[in-house]
């Protein structure tokens, strides 16, 4: 028989193991041959716009086509604000490559029983920069993030996770661009 004491600890420990498991994992970046490589930029005709997204899910997923439209003005609208600031005349082009949708249900169970959410979603992109004056690539990324605790209410939306991702993927490709 467990001792109340050593019962109430086992309990305890595998809440907190449960807890940390929850940030330990990584997302993977995509590979989805969307970049572009110098030979096939100077075969390309560019469009009007200076930024362009695309939806390019390769595998099955539960994104109705007006969830992808808001996702795809979410990273447009991220990336004119995160790049306003460029002096030279870039055309930007970016790719939504996965996206992670969360269960808010799942979660409002999850942070009632262990008080952590469970379903972390998140999103992963591939975004490069093209010199329109030089028609060369100056910069590509390859971006993918589950949205961290922290942004704790956001996991209670279904896309709010992700679209915290879409954010995120615009400001780090503008400093990194900043950086150049």
């Amino acid at each position: 028989m467990i001792l109340p004491h050593l019962r109430t600890s086992i309990l305890l420990f595998c809440m907190l193991s449960l807890t940390a498991l929850t940030g330990c994992s990584v997302m993977p970046k995509t590979q989805s041959d969307f970049l572009s490589t110098q030979s096939s930029i100077q075969n390309n005709e560019f469009s009007d716009s200076n930024i362009e997204v695309s939806w390019h899910m390769n595998e099955p997923h539960d994104i109705n086509p007006e969830e992808q439209a808001l996702l795809i003005s979410r990273l447009e609208n991220a990336l004119s604000e995160s790049v306003k600031k460029q002096d030279k005349p870039i055309k930007i082009r970016a790719a939504i490559t996965r996206i992670e949708a969360v269960s808010p249900t799942l979660n409002w169970i999850s942070s009632i029983l262990l008080f952590v959410p469970m379903d972390h979603g998140g999103a992963a992109v591939e975004l490069e920069a093209i010199d329109i004056n030089k028609q060369e690539v100056i910069g590509q990324l390859r971006f993918a993030n589950w949205t961290p605790l922290s942004e704790f209410r956001a996991h209670f939306t279904r896309l709010q996770p992700a679209s915290l991702a879409l954010s995120q993927a615009a400001k780090e490709f503008a400093s990194q661009l900043n950086s150049l």
